[in-house]
This record gives C-alpha cells, structure tokens and sequence, in this order.
C-alpha cells in the first residue's frame, strides 16, 4: 500500500506526464464527503494545488499515522488502521468533487494527500 501511495504521488517524470506537475499551494486544503452509504457519495475538496493530483487516503480509525517510505516519507496523516489509497485524482483547478458508490468503506475516515507536496487535507468521516 504505502509503496502505491508513494509512486501514485511521485514527482517522477512518469507520473507527471500521466497526471499532470503540481503548482502553487493555494489556501487551507478542505475535504467534505456527503450523500449515503451504502449508495452515492460525493467527495469535495478546495485549496489544493491546481493542475496537480491527488490521492483518496482511507482508514478504519482516525488517528496519528506516519507515511514511514517514498515520497511523502515522514509526512504525519490524520487517519490509522489499515491506511490504503483508494485511488489518485485530479486536483483540476484546486477544487471541485467526485461522485461514486460508496459499500465498503462505510463510516470509515478519508483524508486526502497532494503529490508533489504531501500536503493533507482534514479528516472526513464517510456517511
């Protein structure tokens, strides 16, 4: 998993190329997931990097948890307990949202991380 993490949000000239360079950081780095699961869920964020990723972090518990390799190496997460990346986004204009359904990850908390930067967002709990 964390190796996953590590190359989805590299700066690598590979990942670039696939997904785009990570700019500026812009303001506070904000997550919202709403809508209900098991069924349709929409995740929001505002304040990332425009023109960069982004990765969907999931846990079973919220808690202090330390990417210990890779890129984000040493970067302190808010979510613990089975840490994995759901999947690696756009962070298109540094806002804007995502819909899916959401069944296994019911209840659980997200947060999510930039590449380039590893910056984090807060802590959401999935409904």
């Amino acid at each position: 998993m964390l190796a996953a993490i590590a190359c989805a949000l590299s700066v690598s000239a590979v990942c670039d190329a696939a997904m785009g360079a990570v700019s500026a950081v812009s303001g506070e780095y904000r997550l919202n997931v709403t809508g209900l699961c098991p069924g349709s869920i929409t995740i929001e964020w505002s304040g990332a990097s425009p023109n960069g990723r982004q990765g969907i972090l999931v846990g079973r518990a919220e808690g202090k948890f330390t990417i210990p390799e890779g890129v984000c190496e040493g970067t302190a997460l808010g979510i613990t307990d089975n840490v994995a990346l759901a999947i690696v986004i756009s962070t298109r204009d540094g806002s804007g949202a995502v819909s899916g359904t959401g069944g296994q990850v019911c209840r659980r908390p997200m947060q999510l991380i930039e590449g380039g930067t590893c910056r984090t967002s807060n802590v959401a709990r999935m409904p």
